[in-house]
């Protein structure tokens, strides 16, 4: 299971009650919610629905959800929202609150991914995905399945 703690801007990952893996992240500088089109991080249970870029190199830019040619080996100058390395992409398990109507984190593509922003990793700067940076979000990828539990606070 990953626990993602909004509060320290940490992720953990726990195997059979035993932390295995832990990162520093970013959640949105939004806040925290489940409402579309609110660039909020949102809350509650979830699972990993797909995961795109096995193989890739690190810092493979992603544009809707397709790796691209292009690969950020740098941090860029500008503060765009990069989706590099890695997806993992999140369906949300509580009907009302996560999943359904326009609280739908699926349908709002909510991920966990890389990004090539990792000097400032810890604070809030997403527009509601959760970040990481490309060698851990690799790393994170290699040590989950589809279908792992993913819990937002």
């Amino acid at each position: 299971m990953i626990f993602v703690n909004s509060s320290n801007q940490t992720l953990y990952l726990f195997k059979d009650d035993s932390l295995i893996f832990e990162s520093k992240i970013y959640t949105s500088k939004h806040g925290m919610g489940c409402r579309m089109n609110s660039f909020k991080t949102p809350t509650g249970l979830h699972s990993i629905s797909s995961m795109l870029g096995k193989g890739l190199p690190a810092g493979t830019l992603f544009k809707n959800r397709r790796p691209t040619e292009k690969v950020i080996k740098k941090i860029p100058l500008d503060n765009s929202d990069y989706i590099t390395s890695r997806i993992l992409r999140l369906n949300g398990l509580e009907e009302g609150k996560n999943k359904g109507g326009d609280v739908d984190s699926y349908h709002r593509y909510i991920y966990i991914h890389g990004t090539p922003h990792c000097n400032t990793l810890g604070s809030k700067q997403s527009q509601g995905c959760i970040r990481m940076s490309d060698r851990d979000v690799i790393r994170l990828f290699d040590l989950v399945d589809q279908k792992t539990l993913v819990l937002i606070d």
